[in-house]
């Protein structure tokens, strides 16, 4: 079963920035939800995480769901099963 992958952001979050960067690179597909204009997502947001604090990135895989907040580029790149090293220098 293929996961889905939603971050919840603001347009100014420079975090938030370098997850979409991050899962670009990666070539991971996501939905993006900005809660500095939507209210009823950014309440969504607060009870998901327990966070007024973006990003929130919520991965799900059937019943399972599993939220990551701020940009841990590990924790993402683990709950997604990617390498994560994929453009940088060595």
């Amino acid at each position: 079963m293929a996961k889905s992958v939603t971050i919840y952001t603001t347009k100014l979050c420079g975090f938030c920035k370098a997850v979409k960067d991050f899962f670009d690179e990666n070539d991971v597909k996501y939905a993006e939800i900005d809660v500095g204009v939507n209210q009823d997502k950014a309440r969504e947001m607060i009870e998901k995480s327990g966070q007024m604090g973006v990003p929130v990135t919520v991965i799900k895989e059937g019943d399972n769901e599993e939220l990551v907040v701020g940009f841990d580029k590990q924790r993402l790149a683990t709950a997604l099963n990617i390498d994560g090293r994929k453009n940088e220098v060595v």
